[in-house]
């Protein structure tokens, strides 16, 4: 198989950017964060199964990436998890921007982002000319890493969509009540739109952004 991350240049004669043990080690660690997230799936309900659900389909693409190619027994297509991710983040982002009958986060908006960074990773595009995409999006992920270190999501977890198609959706002519009733309205929909609720998924995330982050810095360095 051959992978668009470090296996390329760690096997084929290329910069010994990652030992095979080290890959095995980060494989490990995305396996965990996988289990870890379908475990919150089961025990989530609303939107909060799709977004764990995201993070699962992330660990996993990890695990295969950082996984030897001589210990990689599904031999999954390239073309397939390009694929897989630009739908995902597709969706993600347009889940982000709101919908009728549920709130959208700002979260749904940076998974998106995450998302589109595995399509970048497991499209190959670390080349030298991409050089300063690979160390933008490397950064973004040390700096939501630090984010989750620091509890800063739960600042904008719950926020109100981005656009909210249920307020474009009322007719002409009709009146809006505004008072203590859409004050109390306003914190509902923030505690229903709450991504993380009472979890501390803080470890996992670190740990995968920072996997994440290493792998692009990798891969520019082989090239």
């Amino acid at each position: 198989m051959n992978m668009p991350g470090l296996q390329t240049a760690s096997y084929a004669g290329g910069l010994h950017v990652l030992p095979a043990w080290l890959g095995v080690v980060w494989t490990a660690v995305f396996v965990a964060i996988a289990v870890s997230h379908l475990g919150h799936m089961a025990l989530t309900t609303g939107q909060r199964r799709p977004w764990h659900a995201c993070h699962v389909l992330m660990a996993v693409g990890m695990a295969f990436m950082y996984l030897p190619a001589n210990l990689d027994p599904a031999h999954v297509p390239i073309g397939l998890w390009k694929l897989v991710f630009a739908a995902a983040g597709l969706i993600a982002a347009v889940w982000a921007i709101g919908g009728v009958g549920r709130t959208a986060t700002v979260i749904w908006l940076l998974t998106s982002i995450d998302l589109g960074a595995m399509l970048y990773m497991w499209a190959g595009s670390a080349r030298v000319g991409d050089a300063a995409v690979t160390w933008i999006l490397a950064g973004y992920l040390i700096a939501e890493a630090l984010a989750w270190g620091f509890d800063l999501y739960r600042r904008i977890d719950g926020a109100t969509p981005l656009v909210s198609w249920q307020l474009l959706a009322v007719q002409p002519g009709a009146t809006t009540v505004v008072g203590s009733g859409s004050r109390s309205g306003s914190g509902s929909a923030r505690q229903e739109g709450s991504l993380l609720g009472k979890l501390d998924i803080s470890a996992s995330m670190i740990a995968m952004t920072i996997g994440m982050a290493y792998m692009l810095v990798a891969m520019q360095l082989a090239v």
